[in-house]
């Protein structure tokens, strides 16, 4: 009887067996199925709201098998069950976030192309203009204060189009991500927007204008310093853009050799400011009769006018005529409405003097007030004679008249 019940027993779990074993192979055939469709509707997304239906579609996979997780997790190879439900959610992550970052680079591209056109129509605007401009300079025959006019407005323009030319360029390379190289297809894009928005002319004609300014103007110091200013800054902008408008026209070798064109016409321009400036502000002291030397370099202002103001407060200076009172007020004068708020900005942006060194220069020109100040006894000397004066005046008057 014992042996009988076994050999049921025997045959009622042979006859189960197969059907477990089909069993297992289903759920595992339908997971890879599944898993791999879910893994590329999330690959192929690319719209906000697909991804959001695909991150339902992880969570009812995982819901789905969790209850087969402790067959899947040795069924499957490479990754069991738990490693291929949390591939599945990074993936999602990664897909849902790329996808959301070019949404919002999609919006940034149209508002820059926007900001590149009206750019444009603000740079042409302003080349027109300046055009006009230097005409107008060339044939000015009229008074001094219309032409000083002419000059500043045309100063202004050509300082607010260099610093469009260059918002322009920051604007059409903003487009692309800095840290990839561009090649193909987008350095043609970058190619074509550069042309149409005549980059390199503009750029080109931007420097030669301001040369030619330099050449065919009189201008006043504050003028000059702050051309110097303007000068130093397009330098600065060009050389940081254009590496990449050169990669942009690595297949035009024509527009490539344009590059080395415009670095040698800034040079050139940048001689002929450095001349300017420093002609100018030896002009200032020799204007007011200070004899600082000749400054030929930013290295040399706060040495010369220290040495200035030293030799003033020691006495070493050779004597001469002028009193030293009124070269203290000479100095105070230029110091403090022609060098202090136009001379010294540009001189500290550019590296040519120090706040240390303006201290010590405000320290040194009280130091020589002290010493030239005018002594009391010469006020006191003077009040003397006023009231003798007024004495001599009021005498006059009571004095009896003879017949």
């Amino acid at each position: 009887m014992k042996q009988t019940i076994i050999f049921l027993l025997s045959a009622i779990l042979f006859t189960l067996s197969p059907a477990q074993d089909r069993s297992n192979s289903d759920v595992k055939r339908e997971f890879e199925k599944d898993y791999k469709t879910v893994l590329n509707s999330i690959n192929t997304a690319s719209t906000p709201e697909e991804i959001a239906a695909i991150g339902e579609k992880v969570n009812a996979l995982e819901a789905e098998y969790k209850e087969h997780r402790e067959f899947l997790n040795k069924a499957l190879f490479p990754d069991n069950f738990d490693m291929s439900i949390e591939k599945l959610k990074a993936q999602f992550t990664y897909s849902e976030q790329k996808i959301k970052a070019i949404g919002e680079s999609a919006a940034r591209i149209a508002e820059l192309e926007q900001q590149v056109t009206s750019l444009t129509e603000q740079v042409s605007k302003l080349s027109g203009e300046n055009t006009a401009l230097l005409a107008q300079l060339k044939e000015a025959k009229a008074e001094r204060d219309s032409l000083k006019n002419i000059v500043a407005a045309l100063r202004t323009n050509i300082a607010k189009r260099d610093r469009a030319i260059f918002a322009l360029v920051d604007s059409l390379f903003m487009q692309y991500d800095k840290n990839v190289q561009v090649t193909g297809d987008v350095q043609k894009s970058q190619q074509t927007k550069l042309e149409r928005s005549n980059v390199l002319s503009n750029v080109k004609r931007a420097a030669a204008d301001n040369v030619e300014f330099l050449s065919s103007t009189l201008l006043s110091g504050s003028d000059v310093a702050k051309l110097y200013g303007e000068q130093r800054k397009f330098e600065s902008s060009w050389n940081g853009v254009k590496k990449q408008i050169a990669d942009a026209y690595l297949s035009n070798k024509e527009k490539a050799r344009e590059i080395p064109a415009i670095d040698t016409l800034i040079a050139e321009w940048k001689i002929k400011v450095d001349e300017a400036f420093w002609k100018a502000l030896n002009n200032v002291f020799t204007g007011a009769k200070l004899n600082v030397g000749q400054i030929k370099n930013g290295g040399e202002i706060h040495p010369a006018l220290a040495r200035l103001i030293d030799d003033q407060i020691t006495g070493s200076e050779k004597k001469s005529d002028t009193d030293p009172y009124d070269v203290y007020l000479a100095f105070v004068k230029v110091w403090s409405e022609e060098l202090k708020p136009v001379w010294v900005p540009v001189m500290k942006e550019n590296g040519m003097i120090t706040d240390a060194n303006v201290a010590d220069l405000d320290t040194k020109v009280q130091l020589w007030y002290a010493k030239v100040k005018p002594s009391n006894w010469m006020m006191y000397g003077l009040i003397g004679l006023i009231i003798l004066a007024l004495a001599y005046i009021l005498y006059g008057k009571m004095k009896p008249k003879t017949a």
